[in-house]
């Protein structure tokens, strides 16, 4: 008798400790999370530009539908937010966040040029459920 529940307790035992075991994510403390890749992009090309940016912005929409802190500091500071992402663009770069009411957020890249800006890559991340 004493031998079936010594039995029965150490199969709950092995099924509690299973149950309570957590993956471990300890790798996640080492890692900056506001960055958008694990090495600084550098783009000095408008070919890299066009190439590399509209994936790196696709992230930055994405973070601003989630991320309300995020949101305000990429409205204000595109740039900047970028540049301590590790993404690193020309001066001559000028990159613009709107996010009007109830619109989409839509991030807008110009180069300056001698009469002004000419618009580069414009995108807006819009989401579609499907069934």
């Amino acid at each position: 008798m004493f031998e079936r529940a010594a039995n029965k307790l150490s199969i709950f035992q092995k099924f509690f400790k299973a149950f309570k075991r957590r993956p471990d994510l300890e790798y996640l403390d080492q890692q900056d999370l506001s960055r958008f890749s694990d090495q600084d992009i550098i783009l000095e090309t408008g070919d890299d530009i066009q190439k590399y940016l509209p994936d790196i912005l696709g992230q930055a929409l994405a973070r601003t539908w989630i991320d309300e802190r995020f949101l305000e500091a990429f409205f204000n500071y595109p740039n900047e937010i970028l540049e301590r992402g590790g993404v690193y663009l020309p001066a001559r770069i000028i990159v613009e966040f709107e996010k009007l009411d109830k619109s989409r957020p839509k991030v807008t890249v110009f180069e300056k040029t001698k009469n002004g800006k000419r618009k580069l890559i414009e995108l807006k991340l819009i989401m579609v459920a499907e069934q």
